[in-house]
Formats: C-alpha cells, sequence, structure tokens
C-alpha cells in the first residue's frame, strides 16, 4: 500500500467558503481581479469618494470609509463591473450576498429610466441576469438594500463570474459594497464511514486510511475558523500521512477528494 509524507505549506479555502469578498476599502480601483468597463468615460464605476462630491458621498456611502459606485448623466449608459472568477466544483450550495443604493423615482418608478442588473457567466462572454432593482418591490430612495442572490444554477461550474451591470439614460446615481459569495462542499457521510484517522488527537503525523481501498487524488486541512491549507495532489494514493507538526493545538478538518467523492474527517492537534 502507498504511503506518502506530506507537508502542510499553503492557505486557501474549504468548506463553508467565501469565494469573493470584496469591501472596497483597497487603494485601487477596480479591486485586483476585478474589471470595468463603460460606453460614456466621464461616467465610470469607481469609488465613491472619486465618483461623487462630499454630498454625494454622503448619500452613496455604504459601509466603511468608501463604496464601489456609478454616477448618471442623460445619454445612453452601458457600464459593468465584473468579479473575478471563482470556481463551484462540489458545491452544493452557494450565494451572492451585497448591499446597495440608488433611486426609487428614476430607476423603477415613475421614469424607470435605468437598471442595475446583476449577471452571471460562465465563460466569461454569455451573462445571464439573475437580479434586477424592480425585483426589490418599493423600496426607499437611497436605503440600503440587502440583497441576496442565490447561484443554484452554477453549482457545479468550474469557471463563473458575477457583474454588476448599469444600463440607463438619465437614470440615477448608485452604489454597491460589501459583495460576498459563499459556498458550502457537500459531504458523503457514507464515504465519511470509510476512511480512519489516527493517532487521533496527533501530535505531528497523521495516517488517512480507508476501509474500501478508495483512491485519495487530494487533500486538505481547514481549521475551525475556515482558514486551509491548499489542496495537495497525492497521486491515487489509498493511503496517505501528513506531517501536521507545524500546526497549532487546536481542531482541524481534513478535506479528502477521492474517486468515490468528496468528504470530511475531523481530527485533533495535540
Amino acid at each position: 500500500m502507498k504511503k506518502l509524507l506530506l507537508s502542510l505549506l499553503f492557505i486557501s479555502f474549504i468548506g463553508n467558503a467565501q469565494l469573493i469578498n470584496e469591501t472596497f476599502q483597497g487603494a485601487d480601483f477596480p479591486p485586483t481581479g476585478w474589471t470595468t468597463a463603460t460606453n460614456v468615460t466621464t461616467r465610470p464605476w469607481g469609488f465613491t469618494t472619486v465618483i461623487f462630491n462630499a454630498t454625494g458621498q454622503a448619500t452613496f456611502n455604504i459601509t466603511g470609509a468608501k463604496s464601489a459606485g456609478i454616477g448618471w448623466i442623460a445619454q445612453d449608459q452601458d457600464a459593468h463591473l465584473t468579479s473575478p472568477a471563482f470556481n463551484l466544483t462540489g458545491y452544493t450550495a452557494a450565494t451572492l450576498t451585497f448591499k446597495t443604493k440608488m433611486g426609487y423615482e428614476y430607476m423603477v418608478a415613475p421614469f424607470a429610466n435605468g437598471n442595475l442588473n446583476v449577471e452571471v457567466s460562465t465563460n466569461g462572454t454569455v451573462w445571464t441576469s439573475e437580479w434586477v432593482e424592480e425585483n426589490e418591490g418599493v423600496f426607499v430612495d437611497y436605503a440600503t438594500l440587502n440583497i441576496s442572490v442565490p447561484l443554484t444554477t452554477y453549482l457545479g461550474a468550474p469557471v463563473v463570474y458575477v457583474r454588476f451591470h448599469y444600463t440607463g439614460n438619465d437614470a440615477d446615481s448608485l452604489s454597491i459594497d460589501d459583495i460576498l459569495v459563499t459556498g458550502t462542499l457537500g459531504v458523503n457521510e457514507v464515504l465519511t464511514s470509510s476512511f480512519t484517522t489516527f493517532p487521533n488527537p496527533t501530535n505531528d503525523v497523521i495516517t488517512l486510511t480507508n476501509s474500501e481501498s478508495t483512491t485519495v487524488n487530494s487533500i486538505s486541512i481547514s481549521d475551525i475558523n475556515g482558514r486551509t491549507i491548499r489542496t495537495i495532489n497525492v497521486e491515487n494514493l489509498s493511503e496517505v500521512q501528513i506531517n501536521v507538526a507545524d500546526l497549532n493545538s487546536g481542531v482541524y478538518f481534513m478535506n479528502i477528494n477521492s474517486d468515490a467523492g468528496k468528504t470530511v474527517k475531523k481530527f485533533i492537534k495535540s
């Protein structure tokens, strides 16, 4: 039976993971990995501190020192702000949440001169609208709206983008903030029972075995706060030894990707 001693070196996210978390508090716009485009060069997406004067900043800022915003103009506008790609492979649930401020009168009724669409794509070319401000019914001008958009349709997709697509003519300015995409990885409970970790608790090396001789393709380790070690390829092994000597004492979760599916085992580092 093959064995492999692995060192845990790299950090990423797994389990109940945050796949996108953007608060627009950095120094650069668009933030790293994000892209933006507009057909009106004087009306781009940007920080509210740049797009608006002091009065506009006070009206449209949502949380923190600044938000992302776009200003209206009396001509055709078409501008979008697009997220980095994220991966929904293996996820059983995923949701986009964000906050937004806008005027009801010019965006919805009676004038309905503009739209903010949340669109999703799996290739960066074809986009599907999953939310528009009319979905919220009647709301107060410039009140903070807390929006939740299910991403169920895109579960299992290896590449997913979301974008905020503003269109209008003599519509209204608006802002967005606190964009969060969260997902939950599925766990196969029957598969879990076939795996064993020992010694548990452990001080230095923990061994993973399984009663069905299931081939393991990769393993990740996450702590109780969701911080994890990046997925490590183990090249089709049926027994794996992992060096956890460098971890602090506490509870950890071993995410297992095998030929039979994905599962999770808990262990304690003493």
